[in-house]
């Protein structure tokens, strides 16, 4: 294994797929070691995606768990992919299927959040309210239609690691439109921004407003950027569009976003005046649906 090796998306996808396949065989992780003649640590090692696993390792670890064809095969072929996966997708012209991986997944694994919003909240801090309101109005963002897969369960999770404030830690930029915007009535907006207020006085959290003509000079692009606490994670870019969703690994694709991210917090409004602006907001929402 090389010295600096990094373990890519799909890599890790095949891990969270061998991790899942011993979880349903109930096998120990010395008992698979003996079925398969290779040591605990690197069945361990490998479900976490701590090293790159090859094709070989997916059949053995296939025949061991009993997985049959039809689900090992994407396994495998992923396997097969992370090794360099734009040549993978120039060969097979995209059609091989490899096992995926959804946005709550990479971000269960983060310890560090950086969230743009420009244009609305972002999934982990909505409001079931402000949710369906989004859904109802049909709001033209393209934020709204990313995140597809965001469970409550996994909402839940991530906002108790938050609170805890030991491993995981958010910096949210919010463009000023957000705090105006209408989504649903004015009680779900206010009950909305008191939340968000409210999520901003903990401690590992930090919310920062910029200003709408910030927004439009950047485009208005919302997006997250997550890093990892493991050295053979690298930071990657979460992008929503209107088909689908881009994840950017490469540090030239990543760039750019983080550079956008990095002047943004350069003109926002500081933490303490974020959460009075919030704060000033919400009250007019209650006031208006009083």
């Amino acid at each position: 294994m090389p010295k600096n090796f990094k373990s890519n998306l799909q890599n890790r996808a095949v891990a969270r797929a061998l991790a899942l396949w011993r979880q349903e065989s109930g096998l120990s992780l010395s008992e698979v070691g003996k079925r398969v003649h290779w040591s605990s640590a690197k069945t361990s090692i490998m479900q976490n995606g701590l090293t790159l696993i090859t094709d070989t390792d997916v059949i053995a670890l296939a025949l061991a768990y009993g997985i049959d064809d039809e689900r090992r095969a994407p396994v495998f072929h992923g396997a097969q992919r992370a090794r360099d996966p734009r040549t993978f997708d120039l060969l097979t012209g995209g059609s091989v299927p490899c096992v995926e991986w959804t946005y709550p997944e990479v971000e269960r694994e983060a310890n560090y959040l950086q969230l743009v919003a420009l244009d609305v909240l972002p999934p982990l801090v909505r409001t079931p309210e402000y949710s369906a309101g989004l859904g109802g109005a049909q709001v033209e963002s393209v934020a709204e239609r990313g995140h597809r897969q965001y469970p409550d369960s996994h909402r839940e999770q991530v906002l108790r690691k938050l609170a805890d404030g030991v491993s995981l830690r958010m910096d949210l930029v919010v463009g000023e439109s957000v705090l105006r915007k209408p989504v649903g009535s004015a009680l779900v907006m206010a009950d909305q921004l008191f939340g968000l207020a409210s999520l901003a006085e903990l401690a590992a959290v930090q919310v920062f407003l910029v200003p709408d003509d910030v927004t439009t000079f950047a485009g208005a692009v919302s997006f997250s950027v997550l890093s990892f606490r493991e050295t053979q994670f690298d930071t990657v870019v979460y992008l929503d569009h209107l088909h689908g969703c881009t994840w950017l690994e490469s540090e030239f694709e990543r760039r750019p976003y983080v550079d956008t991210h990095e002047r943004l917090m350069d003109v926002a409004l500081p933490a303490d005046v974020t959460t009075e602006r919030i704060v000033e907001a919400a009250q007019n929402f209650k006031n208006i649906a009083s």
